[in-house]
């Protein structure tokens, strides 16, 4: 087995948010654990000491090997506090499992806590304009040019032309791939600054009412890395940002403002009123005059008086349940 360690310098300050991280990513020669193998994982983790990253590599040479190659991540595993990779939970996380059963491997990062990437991100796809969610394609989005290298699938033909050739540049050219996976992760990490924002993770600014519409400065607690706007359909909101801070404007209707509810299934939509009331209070109205509730229509209306105007707690709630309703799919952004 090849091991290979190394330090990066990476001067991105809102990795060490999270909890002592190790980032990991695998190679592996097909997609099903049953019919091929892994053949090299590489992991970042913190040197504290050092106040700089260490990547380590563990290639094999000898594709026999590949038990000790797990066992030995194993027990790297059962030291790490907090996991973080991309797709993981589909795929590296199955497929070293399964991998683990065939060679009687206990899997060590059952009990991990972890922190999948692109589970995380995929609800925020649109908001960063992304026709797919591939890694490169959100290293892209924020402005990281990979040099020229394999893809990940060739990796895996050049890996077992490599078993056969025992060419090194063969060898390096995965270990590429791989270290530029692993720093993409960290690169990636900057993205969380949009689902922080949408679980309400910002202060609360200036407020101000003018004519029909409300607008609300938002300072992020995680600067966000690009900018970004959202015209939230049918909701009359509007969302933007950008690495200076964000905005939410909302639209009065006769002065008044829309809450939504997530829970459509347990209200009735009273098409005569154009509010929705909750089924212990529906079931009393006439069938005729009331409808099942969706998510389009199940909302109620309140006056955006001065004295919802001075109560900023109740603005920031009331921002963080729009918030949430996008972050759920309830939301529809044009």
């Amino acid at each position: 087995m090849n091991c290979k360690k190394s330090y990066v310098n990476y001067p991105f300050s809102g990795a060490f948010l999270l909890e002592n991280p190790l980032y990991f990513d695998i190679e592996t020669t097909g997609l099903s654990w049953k019919n091929s193998m892994v053949f090299l994982i590489g992991f970042l983790k913190m040197d504290f000491e050092k106040d700089k990253w260490i990547l380590e590599q563990w290639f094999l040479e000898d594709p026999s090997e590949e038990k000790e190659l797990l066992k030995k991540f194993s027990d790297v595993l059962k030291e790490a506090p907090f996991l973080i990779h991309y797709n993981g939970q589909k795929f590296d996380l199955p497929y070293l499992k399964g991998r683990c059963q065939l060679q009687n491997i206990p899997a060590a990062w059952d009990n991990c806590r972890q922190l999948d990437l692109y589970q995380t991100l995929r609800p925020y796809q649109k908001l960063m304009g992304l026709d797919h969610m591939r890694q490169t394609d959100l290293e892209q989005y924020l402005g990281i040019c990979r040099p020229e290298e394999i893809s990940g699938k060739e990796c895996a033909a050049v890996y077992k032309k490599y078993v056969i050739e025992r060419n090194p540049c063969q060898m390096e050219q995965i270990l590429l791939h791989n270290h530029l996976d692993l720093t993409g992760l960290l690169d990636c990490t900057q993205a969380l600054a949009y689902p922080a924002l949408f679980q309400g993770r910002f202060q609360l600014g200036e407020c101000r009412r003018e004519n029909d519409t409300l607008t609300c400065s938002l300072i992020p607690h995680m600067p966000l890395p690009q900018a970004f706007s959202l015209d939230c359909h049918p909701r009359p909101w509007t969302v933007s940002g950008s690495p200076h801070g964000a905005e939410i404007t909302f639209c009065l209707e006769n002065g008044t403002l829309r809450m939504y509810y997530p829970n459509y299934k347990d209200y009735y939509y009273l098409p005569a009123e154009d509010i929705a009331v909750h089924k212990s209070v529906g079931t009393y109205v006439d069938r005729r005059f009331r409808r099942q509730a969706d998510a389009l229509n199940c909302f109620t209306r309140f006056p955006c008086t001065d004295e919802f105007l001075g109560d900023m707690e109740q603005i920031h709630s009331y921002i963080d349940n729009c918030f949430y309703l996008y972050s759920r799919g309830y939301v529809f952004a044009k």
